[in-house]
């Protein structure tokens, strides 16, 4: 039977008591500059002979842009490869001849750095080129994330509104870590920069050094997630910011000494286990769910919250859930396998039937509602409570403020 170890960390300490971390954390990054980041024109072209004509040169007729910005600038862009690489990044912008009566003068200007800036079109390599057409390059103006020599690109992922809708985006930052509050139906780790990972140096603070040195990108180190949640799983996740971040944090998940926790909202109501299979944690009675899962041993304590009757979706219940080990979907398959009461939303241990498929389209109800853990590198306190998303209260059909855990 899996014994509860006591810590003076106890993990279920309530909100109120959680003061250390509020000293040292950083003041988060205004979200309006976040959404809509200032950007410069550092350069613009008029690939045509005669502006007023608007005629352009023979010898960039039905030529690529990337090809285009090799013979106007070969000295910004040498090669094919690193004019692909400015586009691929979003650092051309191209205004269209109808868009703006060009003047004679191309050197610049407010005007018409204004009017780029606002009515330009973000080129990619699929984009043609007509007479009268304007090309600049731009890049963005510091806004307090991380500068566009590390990041490469100039505009955030597109994604990075869901994120900001969260409730508390950034819950804890320093110049050494920080924990964010995902979203669910982002991976924390993905491709084609849709994923939090991509997000995270648009909306956090880098460190004191590579502000004071202004390093070239592959002398950066961007932060990334520490451990990962399912791509469904929404709530807290450690984010490390240096490589000796990455190296100490890793080896605190690894040895288990980083506390989480989860809320989950399952269909019916579970049945606790005996009192020989239970163990008391701040007053509360968790029961023990002690099942290997791929061949490993994984053990989980959980509780019941609440149990309501809602009119749509019948009985629900709101459980609290304790991952001691960290397996594969462990949560997930410990309350379907061995409770028979699947997650709402978890298409994949739901079992199909017709209530449980009547409500996948409403995302899965598994958040990491809590992580605790002495920090690796100042060796403060570090303990972050959220509540529950507002939609669990919703689908509970009770006020949030009525949920306590």
């Amino acid at each position: 039977m899996y014994l509860a170890r006591s810590s003076a960390l106890s993990f279920m300490r309530r909100f109120s008591m959680h003061i250390d971390i509020v000293m040292i954390m950083m003041m988060p990054i205004c979200c309006k500059a976040l959404l809509s980041p200032q950007y410069k024109i550092e350069h613009i072209y008029a690939p045509y002979k005669q502006p007023c004509k608007q005629q352009m040169s023979q010898e960039y007729k039905d030529e690529s842009l990337h090809r285009i910005l090799c013979k106007m600038d070969p000295d910004t862009f040498p090669s094919a490869s690193q004019s692909r690489k400015a586009i691929e990044h979003g650092r051309l912008v191209v205004l269209r001849a109808d868009d703006y009566c060009l003047p004679t003068s191309t050197s610049g200007g407010s005007t018409l750095d204004s009017t780029i800036s606002n009515v330009g079109i973000i080129a990619d390599s699929s984009i043609t080129l007509h007479d009268g057409d304007v090309i600049a390059i731009r890049s963005r103006l510091d806004n307090g994330s991380y500068p566009q020599s590390c990041t490469k690109y100039v505009d955030p992922p597109t994604n990075i509104k869901d994120f900001l809708a969260v409730e508390n985006p950034v819950l804890f930052e320093d110049d050494h870590i920080a924990i964010v509050n995902k979203p669910g139906m982002l991976d924390c780790i993905g491709e084609k920069r849709n994923d939090l990972q991509s997000i995270l140096p648009f909306v956090l603070r880098p460190p004191e050094n590579i502000i004071q040195k202004k390093p070239r990108s592959s002398q950066c180190y961007l932060p990334r997630p520490v451990h990962r949640l399912d791509r469904k799983t929404s709530g807290c996740v450690l984010v490390a910011k240096s490589k000796n971040a990455m190296r100490q944090f890793s080896h605190l998940f690894a040895s288990r000494q980083i506390e989480k926790g989860y809320c989950a909202i399952t269909f019916g109501m579970p049945t606790p286990f005996d009192k020989n299979n239970s163990t008391i944690i701040d007053g509360e009675e968790y029961s023990i769910i002690d099942y290997p899962i791929d061949g490993k041993d994984a053990v989980t304590l959980w509780r019941v919250v609440q149990t309501v009757t809602t009119k749509k979706y019948g009985k629900l219940s709101l459980l609290h859930c304790l991952p001691k080990t960290g397996r594969n979907h462990q949560i997930r398959r410990h309350l379907s396998y061995c409770l028979k009461t699947s997650i709402v939303g978890d298409n994949k241990y739901d079992g199909g039937g017709d209530m449980a498929k009547k409500t996948r389209e409403l995302g899965m109800f598994l958040c990491s509602n809590r992580i605790e853990f002495v920090h690796a590198i100042d060796k403060s306190n570090v303990s972050i409570e959220i509540p529950i998303p507002h939609k669990f209260s919703a689908l509970l059909e009770l006020n949030r403020i009525e949920v306590v855990i």
